[in-house]
C-alpha cells in the first residue's frame, strides 16, 4: 500500500466550480477548495469563519445602500427607498430621512451616482438629476440638478440637440429679447410636454409658454435674434451682382428672406464695388449648400473684383423658416442622463436622452456646460457614434474616464501627457463585451470591475501601461458559481485589524459572492457568504462594511441594515444585538426581597417576569457583594421565588435585587425582532480576548430567550453555516509504480489540521475535540489529528462547526493511501 502526504497550506483562491474538480494541472488547484461557504480568505493563506453581522436598524421595505464619504471623520450610509433617502451615521443613527424623492422601488438599482465633498449627484434615465447635499454634520437635503444660467439670464448652460428630423424647418414671427414668439415647425412634432422646456432658433434660446397644437408652440425670446457670421463672410465677382454667402450650418432654404445688417462695402482699390447700402438689408436667398447661399445686391450693384469682404460685423437678423434649431437634451421628453461622474475637475453625464452621448461642465465649473468657442476648458460633447448601438450605462473615473454601455467598453482619450479639452480627444473602443445597468462598476486593486450582461461573468477593466490600452480581464472563469446575475456591489479596502481588500456582489438568490485580491503578490479568490434570509444592498466606507439583509421573522418581511463585523472575534452570529444587564436593564423585572432576613443562604424574592435559575449572580441593595444561585424553587405565587445562594445574607424586606449575570434575555422582539429563531450568545471582541459561547435558545413570542451558561453581558445573534470542503486530495505529481492516482480507489487515513486559535470544529460531520470544557470553549492553537476511514475516488476532506465560535484552519495535510 503506497502512502502520499499532500500537503494544502494556502486556501486564497477560494472556492472553485465543481466543472474544476479534474484539474490538477492548474496551478491554482493546489490553493482552492470545492467549496468555501461563510469563510473569509487571509491574504497569508489561512481561512478562518467569516465575520457576523451587527443588528443597525429596521429599514422597513426593500432598500439600496451606497456611503457617503465627506472625510475620514464625517461618513455616512445613504438608504435609497421608495420615493425615500435615509442618512445614517455609521454606528447606525438615522440622521435625516426625506420624504417626496423622485425614485421609486422599481428603480433602486438601476441609480448611480458621483460624490464629491458635501455633494452627490444621483441620475437615473427616468428621472431629472437629483441633488444630496451635507448641509450640516448630521443634516441633508435633496433637490434638481439645474444648469448655471448666464447673468443676462439670457442662456441656461446645457446641452443642446436637434431630435426632430433634418428636414423639419422652424419659424419664428419675433425677434426681439422678452417678446412673446409664435413658433411654428414645418411638421407635427411637438406635444404638450414642450411647455416649460427650451429650444432654440439659431443659437437663441426661447422658453416654451404655450401648447397650441403639434406644428405650433409659443414662447418668450429670452434675447435677441442675431446670427453672427464670420469675417468677411460675403464673396462677390468682378461685374456681378451675386453675392455668395459663407454661413456655415445655415439651415434656411431657397427662396426664404433674410435681413443683413452690420455688412461693410466690397470695394476695389479704385473705390468701385458694392456699397454697404446695397449689402444691408432685406434679401432673398437661394441656398448652394449646408454652408453657403446667394442674394442678390440691391440696384443691381456689382463687384468692382472678385474677393471676400463684409467687414467683421455682419449679422443676419429677422425669422427665416430654418433647419438650424435644436432643444435641450436632458428632459421629461427625450430623456435624462443615465450616469454621471466627477473625473479631472467636470462633472460629466452619460447615456439616457441620447444613448451614446456624454457632455461635461466646464472645468471647476461643475453646473456649466457650455460649449462656448471649444477652449480647453470649456464643456466637452461628445457621441461614441461607432458601428452599432452603445447604451451608455456608467462611467468611471480611473486612469480616464472609462465608458462602459451595453454592447462595449471605451475610454475618452486625451492627447499624450494633457488633460480632457473640447478639441483634442477622442473615444478609444476597448472591447465588446457589454455590461448590467444595475451592480455599478466599482475601483478595485487598480481596476473597474463590472458584470456582463450574462450576469456571471465578472471582469477587470485593467489599463496596460506598455500596450496604452485596457485589458477586460474575466474574474470568475475559476469561480462562476459565486455570481448570480448581482443588482449591487460595494468594497472596502481593509477591515480592522485584516489588510484583505473585498469587493462584494450581492446576488439574485439571497448570497454574497465576495472576492479578495491583492494584484502585486498574485493573490485573487472567492467565496460566498449566505445567511438566514437574503442580502439585499451592500456598501463599505473607510473602514467598515455594511449590508441590507431581507429576513423572514416571525411570518413577517423584514430589511434590517446590518453592519459586518470587522472580525470573527468580534462577533460570530448574524443579526446580533448586545445585551448587557445593568440597574436600567434586568431581564428577570423588578426584583425586591420579600421578607426580612438575617444570617441566612436561603431568601425569598418577588417581581419576577422571568423565573430565576442556578448559576445565576445577583447583588442586593447597594451591597458589593456577588450572590451566585445554588437553586430556586417556586412559592407557588405567581412572580415569587425561593432562592438557596452560596453564602450568607442579611437583607430587609423590599429591599433591590439586581442581577449581574443571567441566562436570560428580553428584548429581542424589537430592534431586531428575532421571535421565533434559534439564537445563541457569545462574547468577546478580538482574538486576544477570551471568548465565550453560552448557549443557544429559541426566542418565544415575547422576545425572551433562555441559555445554558448565564452571562453579564453577551452578543446574541443568528449563526450561519460555515462549509470548508478540500478538492479531491491527488497527488500533482505521478507515483512510482502507479503513475496517475486519479481515479484510483484510495483513501485519507490520517488528516492533520494545522488550527490558529480555534473554539470549535467538525470533520466529516464528527467533533474534534479541541481543549474543550463543556460549554466554557477554550481557542486551540497547534496541530490536530484526524483519522478517518473508507476510501473513494474522490476523497476529500469536509470541515464544518457545530456553534457559532472562531475558526481558522492554517493549513491541511493529508495521509493518502493507495
Amino acid at each position: 500500500m503506497a502512502t502520499q502526504r499532500v500537503h494544502q497550506n494556502s486556501f486564497t483562491r477560494g472556492e472553485v466550480d465543481e466543472t474544476l474538480i479534474a484539474r490538477t494541472d492548474l496551478g491554482a488547484f493546489q490553493q482552492a477548495l470545492k467549496k468555501a461557504r461563510n469563510v473569509f480568505c487571509l491574504n497569508q493563506g489561512p481561512i478562518e469563519r467569516r465575520q457576523g453581522t451587527l443588528f443597525r436598524y429596521d429599514l422597513g421595505e426593500e432598500t439600496r445602500i451606497e456611503p457617503f464619504i465627506f472625510n475620514e471623520n464625517q461618513e455616512y450610509i445613504v438608504a435609497f427607498q421608495n420615493t425615500k433617502c435615509k442618512i445614517f451615521s455609521t454606528n447606525g443613527t438615522l440622521l435625516s430621512s426625506i420624504t417626496g424623492c423622485i425614485w421609486t422601488t422599481a428603480e433602486l438599482f438601476e441609480l448611480t451616482y458621483t460624490q464629491q465633498g458635501d455633494t452627490m449627484i444621483i441620475t437615473h434615465k427616468q428621472f431629472a438629476p437629483q441633488i444630496l447635499t451635507r448641509t450640516g454634520a448630521t443634516t441633508f437635503s435633496i433637490g434638481n440638478f439645474s444648469f448655471k444660467v448666464s447673468t443676462n439670464q439670457e442662456k441656461i448652460y446645457q446641452p443642446y440637440f436637434k431630435f426632430a428630423d433634418d428636414s423639419i424647418t422652424l419659424d419664428i414671427d419675433q425677434t426681439t429679447k422678452n417678446s412673446t414668439v409664435n413658433i411654428v415647425a414645418s411638421s407635427p412634432y411637438f406635444t404638450s410636454n414642450y411647455v416649460g422646456k427650451h429650444i432654440r432658433y439659431h443659437g437663441t434660446e426661447i422658453e416654451i409658454t404655450g401648447y397650441t397644437s403639434a406644428t405650433e408652440l409659443t414662447g418668450t425670446l429670452q434675447a435677441d435674434v442675431r446670427i453672427e457670421l464670420d469675417d468677411d463672410p460675403f464673396k462677390a465677382e468682378e461685374g456681378d451682382s451675386t453675392v455668395t454667402v459663407l454661413h456655415p450650418a445655415h439651415g434656411f432654404t431657397s427662396g426664404v428672406t433674410i435681413t443683413v445688417e452690420g455688412a461693410e462695402a466690397i470695394l476695389n482699390e479704385d473705390g468701385n464695388g458694392i456699397t454697404a447700402a446695397n449689402l444691408n438689408g432685406t434679401k432673398t436667398i437661394t441656398v448652394l449648400d449646408d454652408d453657403r447661399y446667394q442674394f442678390e445686391a440691391d440696384n443691381s450693384d456689382t463687384g468692382g473684383d472678385s474677393g471676400d469682404g463684409g467687414g467683421t460685423n455682419v449679422r443676419i437678423i429677422g425669422h427665416p423658416p430654418t433647419l438650424a434649431w435644436d432643444e435641450q437634451v436632458y428632459s421629461n421628453i427625450n430623456g435624462f442622463p443615465s450616469t454621471c461622474k466627477f473625473h479631472q475637475q467636470r462633472l460629466f453625464f452619460g447615456g439616457g436622452a441620447i444613448s451614446d452621448f456624454i457632455a461635461s461642465s466646464k472645468t471647476a465649473d461643475f453646473f456649466n456646460f457650455d460649449v462656448g468657442e471649444a477652449e480647453d476648458t470649456d464643456s466637452i460633447q461628445i457621441s461614441i457614434s461607432s458601428d452599432q448601438i452603445n447604451e451608455i450605462r456608467h462611467l468611471i473615473a480611473g486612469k480616464h474616464l472609462e465608458i462602459f454601455t451595453s454592447t462595449g467598453e471605451f475610454y475618452l482619450k486625451p492627447q499624450t501627457g494633457r488633460p480632457l479639452t473640447p478639441a483634442d480627444l477622442r473615444i478609444e473602443r476597448q472591447s465588446s463585451l457589454g455590461c448590467t445597468q444595475t451592480c455599478m462598476p466599482r475601483l478595485f486593486d487598480g481596476a473597474a470591475i463590472f458584470i456582463q450582461p450574462n450576469g456571471k461573468t465578472v471582469r477587470e477593466f485593467f489599463y496596460n501601461t506598455a500596450t496604452e490600452d485596457y485589458v477586460p480581464t474575466v474574474l470568475t472563469f475559476l469561480s462562476p458559481q459565486a455570481v448570480s446575475s448581482p443588482k449591487d456591489t460595494g468594497i472596502i479596502k481593509s477591515t480592522g485589524r485584516k489588510t484583505e481588500q473585498m469587493i462584494i456582489f450581492a446576488n439574485d438568490d439571497g448570497s454574497l459572492g465576495v472576492f479578495s485580491a491583492q494584484r502585486q503578490e498574485k493573490l485573487a479568490g472567492w467565496v460566498v457568504w449566505e445567511t438566514d434570509g437574503n442580502f439585499e444592498s451592500t456598501a463599505g466606507t473607510t473602514s467598515f462594511l455594511y449590508t441590507v439583509v431581507k429576513r423572514t421573522i416571525n411570518g413577517a418581511t423584514k430589511y434590517y441594515l446590518e453592519q459586518i463585523a470587522n472580525s470573527m472575534f468580534a462577533l460570530p452570529t448574524d443579526c446580533s444585538v448586545s445585551k448587557i444587564l445593568s440597574s436600567s436593564y434586568q431581564p428577570h423585572g423588578t426584583i425586591l426581597v420579600n421578607g426580612t432576613f438575617s444570617s441566612t443562604r436561603q431568601i425569598v424574592a418577588d417581581g419576577f417576569t422571568n423565573a430565576p435559575t442556578t448559576g445565576e449572580k445577583f447583588k442586593i441593595g447597594s451591597a458589593s457583594t456577588e450572590y451566585t444561585i445554588q437553586s430556586v424553587n417556586s412559592t407557588g405565587t405567581s412572580g415569587e421565588y425561593i432562592i438557596v445562594i452560596d453564602q450568607s445574607v442579611s437583607a430587609s424586606d423590599n429591599t433591590s435585587i439586581t442581577f449581574t449575570t443571567s441566562r436570560v434575555f428580553t428584548g429581542l422582539n424589537t430592534d431586531p425582532d428575532l421571535r421565533g429563531k434559534i439564537v445563541h450568545a457569545t462574547s468577546g471582541s478580538n482574538e486576544d480576548d477570551n471568548i465565550r459561547y453560552y448557549g443557544s435558545s429559541t426566542v418565544d413570542s415575547n422576545g425572551v430567550a433562555q441559555f445554558q451558561l448565564p452571562a453579564s453581558a453577551c452578543d446574541i445573534g443568528l449563526t450561519y453555516t460555515v462549509e470548508v470542503e478540500t478538492l479531491p486530495i491527488d497527488s500533482v505529481q505521478p507515483i512510482r509504480g502507479l503513475g496517475s492516482t486519479y481515479g484510483l480507489p484510495r483513501k485519507i487515513g490520517k488528516t492533520i489540521l494545522e488550527l490558529s486559535k480555534t473554539y470549535n470544529l467538525q470533520v466529516n460531520g464528527n467533533d474534534v475535540l479541541l481543549n474543550d470544557n463543556g460549554l466554557q470553549m477554550v481557542g486551540f492553537t497547534g496541530k490536530r489529528d484526524i483519522h478517518t476511514l473508507g476510501y473513494s475516488q474522490t476523497p476529500n476532506v469536509s470541515i464544518t462547526q457545530s456553534v457559532p465560535v472562531p475558526m481558522r484552519i492554517v493549513a491541511i495535510t493529508s495521509e493518502v493511501y493507495y
